[in-house]
């Protein structure tokens, strides 16, 4: 008789698991059904779509690194990707490109920038939204094996131009500026 019961226990043990991962299940597609749209919070990266012509330093009176950096929406529309590429100069026989994904993390209620460039090098960036018209990103950078914070403020001058300076840890404890670039929108497309 013992054994009866315990045979009814176990399958009411067992019916509340599949209770609830039949509505996991079921919830679960429900929301990933809803949530099928791009999120509203890309329109933050929408200013970046585009042909720009960059240099570094942003500087013109120093001998600068020129590139282009063509941005548009992909994958659905959920994500910007971005290609980088180094003009070719006689003093630069292998020019340095880059790839990246621009987007916004529902999870940390945050903008994600992942960039991998042709020379080993990578950087993962987060930022919260625009201030004004500057926008900061901070995250890590990954070069020669080694990985080190990195922040980057871009600095809108005008719908079609901006100013990105990158920064690394000081001997102070602040941050130093290494790179300054300018990227001036080609065609004035967006």
């Amino acid at each position: 008789m013992a054994r009866w019961w315990y045979g009814k226990l176990k399958w009411l043990a067992i019916l509340p698991i599949v209770s609830f991962a039949t509505a996991w299940t079921t919830s679960s597609q429900t929301s990933a059904q809803a949530e099928s749209a791009p999120p509203a919070e890309l329109e933050r990266l929408e200013y970046f779509k585009g042909v720009w012509s960059c240099s570094q330093p942003a500087d013109s009176d120093d001998p600068s690194a020129k590139f282009t950096w063509k941005v548009e929406q992909g994958l659905n529309n959920f994500w910007y990707l971005g290609n980088a590429q180094q003009d070719l100069v006689p003093d630069n026989g292998q020019p340095i490109n880059s790839q990246e994904f621009l987007g916004y993390d529902a999870a940390q209620q945050k903008l994600v920038r992942s960039v991998v460039v042709g020379n080993g090098n990578s950087y993962s960036l987060l930022a919260d939204d625009w201030q004004e018209d500057k926008l900061t990103w901070q995250g890590a950078i990954v070069m020669n094996g080694r990985s080190s914070p990195l922040k980057e403020e871009i600095v809108k001058d005008s719908p079609d131009r901006f100013i990105a300076t990158y920064f690394v840890p000081g001997e102070d404890g602040g941050w130093q500026p290494v790179v300054n670039e300018s990227c001036d929108r080609l065609n004035n497309t967006p």
